[in-house]
């Protein structure tokens, strides 16, 4: 059983968690990373309209961000890897509730914002392990020790890991560009773990928000490290948990 010592000491743990993130601050129920983005940006968030070919892209932090981010445009830029291999993923995909560019202030809001939205989920556990580890690297979190036209895909990081050639068509569909075999092939070879984490435009590295001689952006990209790292007690916790508070949610996730 999930005791009351167990949430009282997970607030606990939670408020010490957001007194150690530099600048942090509340908004809509969220606690926000000040050295990553501000009040303002988020507020204003709210009256932009997104135009008819944006694509958002939504996730829980280390849910696959990133991979489906360089999928998608690598989808968007018609399979042109040579291109996307020139410019990096953040001036691609920018973060909009961070970013300054022309690109991000021009984006038009969340009123449309269902209109193409592509929303990740990853197995918990491993979300848990993966999120741990970026920790001891970014620098802005602090270092711890619908209606009939929306467009809405709902994908799974341990599908596009089992098969990503399997969802490439319906993400293609969602992105509204159809690519030949060939270049769906391409897509999918630049895009596996391997080839990202050696591409400079793609691990993030020379962002000064992250600290990657105390871990990488990204580390192994497989299913069930969690193992590696969760004790016993702790994974029958996480389960009960996980189990009270998604109940009815219809997911199924792949631990392992």
């Amino acid at each position: 059983m999930v005791s009351a010592k167990m949430i009282d000491a997970s607030d606990e743990w939670k408020k010490r968690y957001v007194s150690r993130i530099p600048h942090s601050f509340e908004y809509a129920g969220y606690t926000w990373a000040g050295m990553a983005t501000n009040a303002d940006k988020i507020i204003s968030l709210k009256d932009r309209q997104f135009g008819p070919d944006d694509v958002v892209i939504a996730s829980y932090p280390k849910s696959g961000t990133t991979w489906a981010s360089e999928v998608l445009s690598a989808i968007a830029h018609e399979g042109d890897i040579n291109l996307i291999r020139t410019v990096k993923i953040n001036d691609r995909v920018p973060w909009i509730e961070s970013d300054d560019s022309s690109l991000a202030a021009n984006f038009p809001g969340l009123s449309s914002l269902r209109k193409r939205l592509l929303y990740v989920a990853r197995n918990p556990k491993d979300l848990a392990v993966s999120y741990f580890h970026f920790h001891q690297m970014a620098k802005f979190l602090g270092l711890q020790n619908g209606n009939d036209s929306q467009q809405v895909k709902f994908i799974c990081y341990e599908d596009m890991k089992i098969d990503l050639m399997r969802e490439m068509e319906s993400l293609e569909e969602l992105v509204g560009i159809s690519l030949s075999m060939e270049q769906r092939k391409e897509v999918v070879n630049h895009s596996s773990f391997d080839s990202m984490k050696c591409n400079k435009m793609t691990n993030r590295e020379g962002n000064m928000l992250l600290d990657q001689s105390r871990a990488r952006f990204m580390r192994k990209g497989i299913v069930g490290d969690w193992k590696n790292y969760f004790t016993v007690a702790q994974s029958e916790a996480f389960d009960e948990l996980y189990q009270k508070e998604m109940k009815g949610s219809g997911l199924n996730f792949q631990f392992e």
